[in-house]
């Protein structure tokens, strides 16, 4: 039976993106596998006893394939197709960059991920469950806009009770207004429910910043950032989502073609020669 379509962002990705300060160990196995099987690249990912089943040394299950598959997928990275899966030029440049990755040298790769990661919209062929037709959302972007306008920092209450319920431009103002007097009177209550709810919220809030911060690289986390509580922009990431935010994209329909939507993502980035 199909399920409803959905307004909300919240609750539709299940792991987290990390790059700095060390890359999670399951993201260059799926960097280096261009062209190879679920079954093979479940073969090469690390064991994570909490995400599989049978004792240690067993091969992870597949959700975990699934998972990881889909937070690349909406990173641009990569893309299953025909049972295979392919890596985009930008998947290949951050393979490059792994290990020369560090907070120093954030622009080099950064201000292209925020290229590609600016044309990223909640309406498209990745996730399991559909958008409903008026939600026109293009996430990273409005992630960075918000934070840009909110002295560059933005926390969980707030992307889970403000920013995870915009469906367009103008809802996307009404948040930022809406954080802004939450933080005045002190009370969260000012931007309404929350969309997630539970012990694990949080769990499902993370992928969605982590993205937005490009593995962290962008964006710092919370507990590593200038104020205590927030997501903080890194002080030389800010002309870079300054810029990649003030792009506007036209809001295209994919259908379920997941190749075309995933090269346009990663052709976004306009990597030149010396990064890829």
């Amino acid at each position: 039976m199909p399920r409803e379509p959905k307004t909300e962002w919240g609750g539709s990705l299940h792991t987290t993106f990390r790059l700095l300060p060390t890359p999670l160990g399951h993201l260059k196995p799926f960097l280096e596998s261009d062209g190879l099987t679920q079954e093979e690249i479940l073969q090469k990912l690390p064991y994570d006893r909490s995400r599989s089943r049978g004792p240690a040394g067993a091969v992870p299950d597949a959700k975990r394939y699934r998972d990881c598959r889909q937070i690349y997928e909406t990173a641009g990275l990569v893309y299953e197709e025909g049972g295979i899966l392919h890596v985009t030029e930008l998947g290949r440049a951050t393979l490059r960059w792994l290990p020369l990755l560090s907070e120093k040298n954030v622009p080099l790769l950064g201000r292209h991920a925020a290229y590609a990661l600016a044309a990223c919209q909640l309406q498209n062929p990745i996730g399991v469950q559909p958008y409903d037709s008026k939600v026109r959302v293009f996430p990273f972007s409005f992630i960075w806009r918000a934070m840009l306008a909110l002295e560059a920092r933005i926390s969980s209450d707030e992307l889970n009770r403000a920013l995870f319920k915009v469906t367009n431009e103008e809802q996307l103002g009404q948040a930022i207004e809406a954080i802004r007097e939450a933080r005045r009177l002190n009370d969260l209550d000012v931007m309404g429910a929350e969309t997630l709810t539970g012990d694990k919220k949080n769990d499902r809030v993370i992928p969605w910043i982590s993205i937005a911060s490009f593995g962290w690289t962008l964006i710092a986390e919370k507990r590593t950032g200038d104020v205590e509580g927030y997501y903080t922009i890194r002080p030389r990431a800010k002309g870079i989502l300054r810029e990649a935010a003030a792009i506007r994209h036209r809001h295209r329909d994919f259908g379920s073609n997941k190749r075309e939507y995933v090269e346009y993502i990663a052709e976004a980035a306009c990597l030149p020669k010396d990064v890829r």
